[in-house]
């Protein structure tokens, strides 16, 4: 009798240890890889082959950071929040702790997973660190909090000297310097109007020029580049109202 009591409640520990299927609002929908779901069928295998096993040491999942070249996409790792300052009303700027003056290592276009809990529910959100690249010891998050978000609520508890769990890094879309030499791959129709090399005064007024009837540009980059393009927009001959830069 005592022994079918022991399995009985061993049986019911298990239980309680297996994973909880996430529910869909928890899932980001960023079109993570692995996505919430995915790490809830592996966590559910792995559970299955702890239970086989009777090894619940398989079962874990968290560890604390030693070095962000540990930074994995299935595992969940610790960072100490080391100052968080409100920006706006809504708006808050977190730094988190890197131990031993280490890099986070993200390449730029590169995201991680931020995982909270509210009122028992696990929710999971993407965001991109805003430190540079070469950061030593710390990297920042720029978040945004709303009044009806879960993630929100869980970071609005937050307080300097607390932990948050990451995961990643996620992004396989890397920024390359155009590597094209040739115009023979573009449409025939195109190969005329394209250029390479540098963007000009000379080559813009060359442009303007060879236009038949009255042009209007669109002009899309950074800050700088745009107010360099009007500058010779309108020294091509170009009004202002012949041009839109966003």
């Amino acid at each position: 009798m005592m022994d079918e009591r022991e399995e009985d409640a061993d049986e019911e520990a298990w239980l309680q240890l297996r994973p909880v299927e996430p529910l869909p609002s928890q899932c980001c929908g960023s079109g993570c890889s692995p996505c919430v779901f995915d790490l809830y069928h592996q966590e559910l295998a792995k559970w299955e082959a702890a239970r086989a096993s009777k090894d619940r040491s398989l079962l874990s999942g968290e560890e604390s950071q030693s070095c962000p070249s540990k930074l994995s996409p299935e595992t969940f790792l610790a960072f100490r929040i080391s100052a968080m300052d409100r920006l706006t009303e809504d708006t808050y700027c977190v730094r988190f702790a890197l131990p031993r003056n280490c890099q986070l290592g993200l390449r730029p276009g590169q995201h991680l997973i931020l995982r909270g809990k509210v009122d028992g529910l696990e929710i999971q959100r993407a965001y991109t660190p805003i430190s540079p690249a070469n950061a030593e010891g710390y990297f920042e998050v720029l978040i945004k909090c709303y009044p009806t978000g879960l993630m929100s609520q869980y970071v609005r508890s937050w307080s300097t000297g607390d932990t948050a769990f990451w995961r990643g890094p996620f992004g396989d879309f890397f920024y390359k310097a155009n590597q094209e030499n040739s115009l023979e791959k573009l449409p025939q129709s195109y190969q005329e109007k394209t250029h390479f090399g540098r963007l000009a005064q000379g080559l813009i007024e060359e442009l303007v020029g060879s236009c038949r009837r009255k042009p209007f540009a669109l002009v899309c980059g950074s800050a700088e580049f745009t107010k360099d393009m009007a500058k010779c927009l309108l020294c091509a001959g170009l009004a202002e109202d012949s041009y839109f830069l966003f």
